[in-house]
């Protein structure tokens, strides 16, 4: 039996006895705090008589610590009388205990979003609700927006159909009807969070676009145009530009700024683009600037270098010795021809200016990108076409001898004939030039990887397909792989023109590196349903997988979302017994939901994997 008594604040003490021995956190701490300030104490406490003239709280230990901070901040007094229930002298103090913090079912967060909605359509401002729950305004924010999405949503994750993390996603869009259109959706699409975010923004621009980034979100939120946010996401992720048209007219007119000056460098034409399209200019001739002269001194010093360089070079090369060392003076000659040159502006002769344009654009980092010396095949100077004498002799006897302009043709049999030469002489003329040969390979990948550029562009006949990983984002090896992507991005130049000499300059491990960059983007090792399981590409994939002693363990870490969600119960129950050796009788009673939850903590640091990516490790 208990007594209900009312007992001072400054009396009461926590029982060491609590069963409770993991603390809630500071911030939950803070909403009891505020509630009780605000609502008062809905709940007595337990307590039985201690020593002296105190009594042990035996259950209401969170209560009492939130009573006692609000006495420290002066908000009630020390002796504030407390409503208590005594419990006798002989009760089992730790069964009562247990009985308080066990048999409390939990308020499903759901029933809490609704609510804090109630209060708001009650016409309790939101600022108000934050101070009586001890909660931010963001908090209460966030809880009225999952409030607020599809029934049909509230009513899945009620029935454990999907959990909160999905719940957030839905709520990237306030259209019900598009939420439920995707819900019906998730076997095909996927059920993560971000295939769920994904879904609901398709067509949108999120502020991490270049084009964003280019105008800045600040820019074009001060012109007026209107966002999106995710309440639940981090920075810029969650934001989407609503007026694509604004943020095309700021875009423009920016790079507008900077086509004005390169007009003033006396450029034929000048183009704006929006997006990198080189395809657009692949039938211009590309002109390249010159370097700018130099005065009188150092072009005679350059001149003279130049020549005794030559003469040098020219004696090593006839020298058959093979055990003769590269001459110290030629590496002298060079170092200085760099030194004289390493100052020298790239300028542009008026001849090219008069008959070449330039594109401004967005780059590939959000940044300005321009390329110059593009010549339009209409603008190429003109070759004359040799010319035909024909004699006529004329009524009175006379001769007269006129020029015939007459185009050179050859017959199409003779072009391959011809052609067929030459593709010989540069293959044979390659086999001598390790260097060239690699170089033109990392450039022909790159232009296709980084550039997209048609395989045809190049006369070597070497395709690469890259695979999209996007359905895998998140996943470390996807940032890897991004990361490595942006930063080759901003490392290589915009053209495949600029490319080829940019790869020529190149030491051979950069070229190594960005050759390795290339051949990892080509790998596709996915198998699709129309996929036999003996196709060779997968013994390849598991030959390269060994080669490169593929260790999955680093990559991929089983999840109830990326692989338990997925497979039937059956299939969670046989990983937990080969993980653990045995299974606890409450796993085969469990709902799959939650049996997917328990697999993923159990099996965390163990190691596992799903058979198919232990291949080839």
């Amino acid at each position: 039996m208990t007594d209900t008594t009312s007992i001072a604040l400054n009396k009461l003490v926590a029982w060491d006895g609590n069963v409770r021995k993991t603390a809630g956190a500071d911030t939950a701490l803070a909403e009891l705090a505020a509630s009780i300030a605000a609502h008062g104490l809905l709940q007595s406490l337990v307590v039985r008589k201690g020593r002296r003239d105190t009594y042990a709280v035996v259950a209401g230990g969170r209560r009492l610590a939130a009573l006692q901070s609000l006495a420290e901040s002066g908000r009630i007094c020390a002796d504030y009388a407390i409503p208590c229930h005594v419990i006798a002298d002989d009760a089992d103090a730790t069964e009562i205990s247990l009985a308080e913090n066990a048999i409390r079912e939990q308020m499903h967060p759901a029933d809490q979003f609704e609510a804090f909605r109630d209060l708001i359509d009650k016409g309790i401002p939101a600022v108000d609700i934050a101070a009586r729950f001890g909660v931010t305004d963001k908090v209460v924010e966030k809880r009225l927006k999952l409030a607020r999405v599809s029934p049909v949503i509230i009513a899945a994750y009620r029935a454990d159909k999907l959990d909160l993390e999905q719940v957030m996603a839905f709520a990237i869009s306030d259209d019900h009807k598009a939420q439920e259109k995707v819900f019906k959706a998730l076997r095909n699409i996927g059920g993560d969070p971000r295939s769920i975010r994904r879904a609901l923004t398709d067509g949108e621009i999120p502020a991490s676009h270049k084009a964003v980034k280019f105008v800045t979100l600040k820019a074009y939120e001060k012109a007026g145009g209107q966002v999106r946010r995710d309440l639940f996401a981090e920075d810029d992720e969650g934001v989407f530009i609503l007026d694509q048209e604004l943020l095309q007219s700021l875009a423009i007119a920016k790079l507008e700024k900077t086509a004005a000056g390169l007009r003033k460098e006396g450029w034929k034409w000048v183009e704006i683009r929006l997006e990198q399209d080189h395809s657009e200019w692949s039938s211009c001739t590309r002109m390249h600037p010159e370097m700018a002269p130099l005065a009188p001194k150092p072009a005679r010093e350059l001149a003279a270098l130049e020549q005794e360089h030559d003469t040098l070079e020219a004696a090593w090369d006839a020298n058959d010795d093979p055990d003769a060392e590269y001459p110290e003076r030629l590496r002298e000659i060079s170092d200085r021809i760099d030194e004289i040159n390493e100052d020298r502006e790239d300028v542009w002769p008026p001849e090219t200016l008069a008959i070449a344009g330039a594109v401004v654009r967005i780059g590939y980092d959000g940044k300005t990108d321009i390329d110059r010396g593009y010549v339009l095949p209409a603008d190429r100077p003109k070759k004359a076409s040799p010319a035909k004498t024909v004699t006529t002799t004329n009524d009175d006897g006379t001769v007269t001898e006129t020029e015939i302009e007459e185009a050179f043709t050859l017959s199409a049999a003779l072009v391959e004939h011809l052609t067929l030469h030459r593709t010989a002489a540069i293959s044979a003329e390659l086999l001598n030039r390790p260097d060239i040969a690699l170089a033109a390979l990392v450039h022909t990948l790159a232009a296709q990887v980084l550039l997209n550029s048609a395989s045809g562009n190049t006369c070597l006949e070497i395709f690469a397909t890259t695979k999209s990983l996007h359905d895998v984002e998140g996943a470390k090896a996807f940032d890897a792989m991004t990361s490595a992507g942006e930063n080759w991005g901003n490392l290589i130049p915009g053209t495949r023109d600029a490319l080829w000499t940019w790869c020529l300059e190149q030491d051979q491990q950069v070229l190594l590196d960005l050759l390795a960059f290339c051949m990892a983007r080509t790998v596709n090792a996915v198998r699709t349903k129309k996929d036999g399981a003996n196709d060779p590409r997968f013994a390849y994939a598991d030959r390269l997988a060994a080669t490169l002693k593929l260790d999955m363990t680093a990559w991929f870490t089983p999840t109830a979302e990326n692989y338990f969600a997925k497979v039937s119960k059956t299939g969670i129950l046989e990983a937990l017994k080969e993980a653990k050796g045995d299974i606890a009788p409450a796993w085969n009673t469990a709902k799959k939901g939650d049996l997917a939850a328990i697999a993923e903590r159990q099996l965390a640091e163990t190691g596992w994997l799903p058979e198919l990516l232990r291949k080839a490790a």
